[in-house]
């Protein structure tokens, strides 16, 4: 059997130079052509893979089937390959060559590391049953890309049996990762409000309903869903995000519309989330003699872990990395993932890899200074390849 860790270290160099070549080269969501393009290349040079396909057009799958007499289960890896509209600070090392886009999350990494963890996983098919799966995934940006892999009619999710995912956090410094119990990521959803009233000149204000005032109440009354009534313990956001109404100066407008995203942990507050948010933005509404039209869109549901999973994560890092080398997360993040349309069906984990340079500056994601140290390619690596074996029931 190979030596894992001589292993990773040997082809970091040619992962890291392919995750500079994505950074420097980032394509947008559901556009990622030469990202996807890249990739396959790799995983068809230095991968003994069973299958592999095209999952839409930018997306990939393929399959390492261990040789290991028996039935062993099947483990997803997700990595995401997207990159946003932001333009780079120019000072970043490597900095994106596209003018206005660039790798502000990490993505040039996930899709690195898996097909760099595959390369070897393929070399380890004889000490496994059962099978691994690799979701290399566009548009988790937009929240779409994992849809593309639910709905592909030859990916058969019966046979899958637990998922995973690695995901950079400038939180914590490169060649660590962080696990939490229970939720780590939030849900997405989104409303619209479309609030009524009757036009007229401003400065004949009692002809008129104004839906402006309306709407700056509804603003303040939706904030009241977390201050008074969600649990303290608990974390929920509600995010006015747009609003608009009127076009002159001096007409009070008919309509005004507000756009935004609630956050919540658990299915619980989602749905409470819900229906309050439609009680207070049409009650409020109907004080000011108007009336409220309110869209709920349910996105994206929270991320949640099963605790074995967590316990496996924890055992594969310390294994792997090292004891202090595993971070437990003191709380989740209210961001969101689309992998969790994926995650709600089956157990499994999300890690977040350190991306952070020990002892450098804090480069938020989403931000134009977001930076990943070359030290979480390996990192994320091993961890990928120490939860494959601890699932499947190899030593490595």
């Amino acid at each position: 059997m190979i030596d894992v860790r001589k292993a990773v270290e040997e082809i970091t160099p040619e992962i890291n130079a392919l995750r500079n070549h994505i950074h420097e080269h980032p394509e947008l969501s559901m556009k990622e052509y030469e990202t996807c393009a890249l990739l396959e290349k790799y995983i068809k040079e230095h991968v003994d893979y069973d299958r592999i396909k095209r999952v839409g057009e930018t997306g990939l799958f393929f399959e390492i089937k261990g040789t290991k007499p028996g039935q062993g289960p099947t483990i997803v890896f997700r990595g995401d390959i997207d990159a946003l509209p932001i333009e780079e600070d120019p000072s970043m090392c490597p900095c994106s060559q596209v003018p206005g886009v660039m790798h502000a999350c990490g993505h040039d990494v996930h899709g690195s590391i898996n097909v760099g963890a595959a390369s070897i996983l393929s070399r380890l098919k004889d000490q496994f049953s059962g099978s691994i799966y690799f979701f290399i995934q566009p548009g988790e940006e937009i929240l779409q890309g994992a849809k593309l892999f639910l709905q592909d009619p030859e990916i058969d999710f019966d046979k899958i049996d637990a998922v995973a995912a690695l995901h950079c956090s400038a939180e914590i410094e490169a060649g660590t990762i962080g696990v939490r119990y229970g939720s780590i990521l939030a849900s997405a959803d989104e409303f619209h409000i479309t609030v009524k009233g009757r036009s007229g000149h401003g400065a004949h204000c009692h002809t008129v309903r104004d839906p402006i005032v309306a709407a700056s109440a509804i603003v303040t009354g939706l904030q009241t869903l977390v201050s008074r009534e969600t649990n303290p313990a608990d974390s929920v956001v509600v995010s006015v995000c747009t609003i608009h109404g009127g076009k002159a100066h001096n007409i009070v407008p008919e309509t005004v519309e507000l756009t935004g995203t609630c956050r919540t942990l658990n299915e619980t507050d989602r749905m409470r989330v819900e229906e309050s948010l439609k009680r207070v933005a049409s009650s409020i509404a109907q004080a000011y003699r108007t009336t409220a039209e309110v869209e709920f869109i349910r996105g994206v549901p929270p991320f949640v872990c099963e605790d074995e999973w967590v316990d496996r994560a924890i055992r594969a890092g310390k294994k792997m990395l090292g004891k202090e080398k595993v971070q437990m997360l003191p709380h989740a993040a209210m961001g969101a993932e689309d992998f969790a349309y994926i995650k709600e069906k089956k157990p499994g984990v999300f890690v977040r890899l350190g991306s952070r340079t020990p002892g450098g500056p804090y480069g938020s994601a989403h931000s134009p200074t977001f930076y990943s140290d070359p030290k979480c390619i390996p990192t994320g690596m091993l961890t990928i390849i120490g939860l494959a074996a601890d699932y499947l029931g190899f030593d490595v």
